[in-house]
């Protein structure tokens, strides 16, 4: 926790722009949480969560529009597009693998990008041409887990339930894209 003295000073913000920012929506108003102290009350925040949301803002504020800047902050995930542009800022998400699935368009729905997390995290085990061929038209929202099976070499799965496979087969892993949704809201 952080309190609202040291949280500006150490963003170097005012106490106007932190409220200001608030009342815009770019900071959730759960997010303010007041406790009492021998002289009264203090607001406190999660470190964890208004460090890295203000220096988005004050990264991105010269950038978009009020009204973008609060959707790209708190979005409804699985009705949002994501531009190339703020793609390309997501660490996890390796650029050659974006490339091809942006190659055809401009913006890419959540399970796209959840698709190109995944096959970043496998991209020296599974061949482009594997998942560039596939029809992904099925896996269109977040109640989908991504299955990692090895044959000979390792092929992934998607499917909405629980898979029953052949004992020869081998699951090597598992991926639930609510879990990869919550890592894709992180590092916006």
């Amino acid at each position: 926790m952080i309190s609202k003295k040291d949280l500006l000073k150490e963003m170097n913000i005012s106490y106007g722009q932190l409220y200001r920012w608030k009342r815009e929506g770019l900071i959730p108003d759960e997010w303010f949480n007041k406790q009492s102290v021998s002289t009264g009350q203090e607001t406190y925040f999660k470190r964890d969560l208004i460090i890295p949301r203000i220096q988005k803002i004050l990264e991105l504020k010269d950038i978009y529009q009020l009204d973008q800047l609060r959707a790209f902050l708190n979005p409804n995930l699985e009705r949002r597009m994501f531009s190339v542009r703020e793609l390309v800022m997501i660490d996890e998400l390796d650029p050659l693998i974006l490339k091809l699935f942006t190659s055809q368009k401009s913006t890419l729905h959540l399970h796209e990008v959840i698709l190109v997390y995944i096959f970043s995290l496998y991209k020296d085990e599974i061949h482009s041409e594997d998942y560039l061929q596939c029809d992904f038209s099925l896996v269109d929202g977040l109640n989908f887990t991504c299955y990692v099976i090895e044959v000979d070499r390792k092929y992934l799965l998607f499917a909405k339930d629980t898979l029953v496979l052949d004992h020869h087969l081998k699951v090597v892993n598992s991926i639930k894209f609510e879990d990869v949704a919550n890592i894709i809201a992180k590092s916006l």
